[in-house]
């Protein structure tokens, strides 16, 4: 292929980029005017971090990262010839994007798979990780609200038995009805606290997954080494949330319940990073172990 195809080539790979970026900014404005309206509100600090909606836009960050790191990949698929087969799921993505029901929670969602149904129509096969990312971060967003949704009183409950009972355990005197935990603090205050599902760490365990998703795609372990880390992960990711819960009890108790709640804003971008350091830790050794065995071998 002479260069002169090659140039023209790129140059139409520009046009179509141009035509996706200028279609999918026309329906995110016919259709997801809501998203521009609360676009600066959801990017506020107190949004983000006072609301709790920092897991999102970090499993947001960490896809776009990813996605640029394969853009090489994406490029070559996106150089390939587009079948008119691509045309009907694209069609069916912008339409279920349009369809869904409106909710902030899923606003960026939306706009984004709106975007990747008008780019699988132009690009065909090179949506593939685009599509494969977007899952990620729709598994993410949406595991919280499954939780909630379906099994809010058990995954509580999961985490205020062993609370209560490491502490009263410890000589604290708490009781507990149901979800709501009762004691009286070290200077005599009455403190009643009630432990939703958000509190027991859905939103952390949906960014695990997602994270964990994202390293087996980049690099993967073996299937045994595997399944051993989700575990390990998944139960650290639990264990972590419930140390949160601890630590929040106690700052309560000896604190008092303004101190309990100030660090219920803050402990979650504490604890989570240093949990993910350690299993990223243990996690890149078990890939360093596997490829010494290869090595020896050559």
């Amino acid at each position: 292929m002479s260069i002169f195809t090659l140039r023209s080539f790129s140059s139409k790979l520009w046009v179509k980029l141009a035509l996706w970026f200028s279609i999918s900014l026309g329906v995110s404005f016919a259709f997801f005017w809501e998203f521009w309206a609360n676009l600066g509100m959801m990017l506020s600090p107190d949004w983000v971090f006072g609301q709790s909606h920092a897991a999102p836009w970090g499993v947001l960050a960490l896809c776009l990262i990813w996605l640029g790191l394969k853009r090489k990949e994406i490029w070559q698929e996106m150089n390939h010839r587009v079948s008119l087969a691509f045309i009907i799921p694209g069609a069916a993505l912008v339409a279920g994007a349009i369809l869904m029901p409106s909710s902030l929670d899923f606003l960026v969602f939306q706009v984004l798979l709106a975007s990747l149904g008008v780019f699988t129509i132009f690009f065909g096969r090179g949506a593939r990780i685009p599509s494969i990312l977007i899952g990620i971060y729709g598994f993410a967003i949406s595991f919280p609200l499954i939780i909630q949704r379906f099994a809010e009183i058990p995954y509580s409950m999961s985490s205020v038995k062993p609370l209560v009972w490491i502490l009263t355990n410890l000589g604290y005197a708490l009781e507990s009805q149901g979800q709501w935990i009762h004691f009286t603090s070290f200077s005599g205050e009455p403190i009643s606290v009630i432990v939703t599902t958000a509190c027991a760490g859905p939103a952390a365990m949906g960014v695990f997954l997602a994270i964990f998703a994202l390293m087996m795609l980049d690099i993967p372990l073996q299937p045994r080494k595997a399944v051993y880390m989700f575990l390990f992960g998944v139960a650290g990711t639990w264990f972590q949330s419930l140390l949160r819960l601890i630590i929040l009890m106690l700052l309560g108790y000896y604190l008092g319940e303004q101190a309990l709640w100030t660090a219920h804003t803050w402990t979650i971008y504490v604890l989570f990073p240093l949990w993910y350091l350690l299993f990223a830790y243990v996690y890149f050794r078990q890939v360093r172990s596997k490829s010494k065995p290869e090595l020896q071998e050559k």
